[in-house]
């Protein structure tokens, strides 16, 4: 995804021009407030509003209610009677607060209104500033979110190395290793459909010794013994051992007396069956048999899980294609292009654009262009006052 400019990033935010507008607009009414004590402080906004709470709360009250009124109301004195001590808040306005509160007291609660509307006009020049406050606070802290991310962004790109491959050649290298693993899963059903099950399954039994095949564990003795009966010359040979390794598990199917017409005695062969029945539905159930080969692999285990499909591969009868595939990915291996495969598709994963202008050679354009925009925020932002100094 391409990365947005500072400038197409802040289109929707306020201009510098704008923020400027806001502080010399705040920083004006700050002053004209600073004239009077208590409104730039917002001791009268919040002594006013604590009042007109109580004009909420209380105004359809019953005189049952009544002393939890006065309660409130000497809450909000009190505060009046400390911001006078200290100075913080204008005689006008402790006068009309005070004489708010009375007429509260008193329960004429629309002559108490009356006097805190008289505020209306102080309060809104407050609300005013606090408003212009609000925005150019938000812009500028908008600009400061922007320098952060210029600065996170250009140090990315500055730690973004160039992939030892293009994504093109990556994705030849995947191609590769799926048509390995389309070739031997190809010959493990050829292995077991179209090879006479008294050389399939020894090949097997070969294979289950090196464990990295992950192939179901074989009991070497009772497998012996099936194919003691399946290779021997006769009967058994001609009407179960020339039959693929499913065709072979259908015997088990078969009744004594079909067994008896096809082979004589069948109680040999459905015996050995059934003690080797565990792995010969293992290699028989649907899916993958071995272990695939993937770029996500570790280089180790890539170079391990090769090495034992190629061995494997070459007891197989008919795994012509399988074993020029698997021989294709040991060469590439030894070669070092599938470790490099493997880091440039670490590196396009993670880093994803940025490491395909590394690439293609436009990734210094890419972080100068970031540090333009991060020189050109932080002007911006050391032009304009902080919003602390404003209020």
């Amino acid at each position: 995804m391409a990365r947005l400019s500072f400038a197409a990033v802040m289109a929707d935010a306020p201009t510098v021009a704008e923020l400027q507008s806001l502080a010399d607009s705040a920083a004006a009414l700050s002053r004209k407030l600073k004239k009077t004590q208590g409104l730039s402080e917002g001791h009268v906004e919040r002594i006013a509003s604590a009042i007109e709470r109580i004009l909420r709360d209380y105004g359809g009250a019953s005189y049952r209610q009544y002393r939890n009124l006065v309660r409130d109301l000497d809450v909000v004195a009190a505060d009046v009677t400390r911001l006078e001590k200290e100075k913080a808040l204008h005689p006008k306005f402790v006068r009309t607060l005070d004489a708010s509160l009375l007429r509260i007291r008193k329960r004429d609660f629309f002559l108490g209104r009356r006097l805190v509307d008289r505020l209306g006009k102080v309060r809104a020049q407050a609300r005013e500033r606090d408003r212009l406050l609000a925005d150019y606070r938000e812009g500028y802290k908008e600009i400061e979110r922007e320098i952060a991310r210029l600065k996170a962004e250009r140090d990315r790109l500055r730690t973004v190395r160039k992939p030892p491959m293009s994504e093109t050649d990556v994705e030849r290298v995947r191609t590769m290793l799926r048509d390995a693993n389309t070739a031997i899963n190809a010959a493990i059903i050829a292995e077991l459909h179209g090879v006479p099950c008294h050389l399939a399954l020894p090949t097997f039994l070969e294979g289950s010794r090196d464990r990295r095949l992950l192939l179901p564990p074989i009991p070497e003795e009772d497998a012996l013994t099936l194919f003691v009966l399946l290779s021997d010359v006769g009967p058994m040979r001609d009407a179960f051992g020339n039959r693929g390794v499913h065709g072979l598990l259908e015997a088990l199917s078969y009744s004594d007396a079909k067994l008896a017409h096809l082979v004589g005695d069948g109680r040999p062969l459905r015996a050995a069956l059934n003690a080797n029945l565990p792995w010969l539905k293992a290699i028989t159930a649907p899916g993958n048999l071995l272990p695939q080969l993937g770029i996500d692999l570790s280089l180790d285990a890539l170079r391990e899980r090769t090495e034992s499909l190629q061995r494997f591969a070459e007891h197989l009868h008919d795994a012509g294609e399988a074993r020029d595939r698997i021989r294709a990915v040991a060469e590439r291996i030894s070669a070092g292009d599938l470790a490099k495969a493997q880091d440039a598709d670490r590196g396009y994963r993670v880093s994803g654009e940025a490491a395909r202008r590394a690439w293609e050679g436009t990734l210094d354009p890419a972080i100068r262009e970031v540090e333009r925009d991060l020189d050109r925020a932080a002007k911006d932002l050391a032009s304009l006052s902080p919003p602390d100094r404003l209020a």
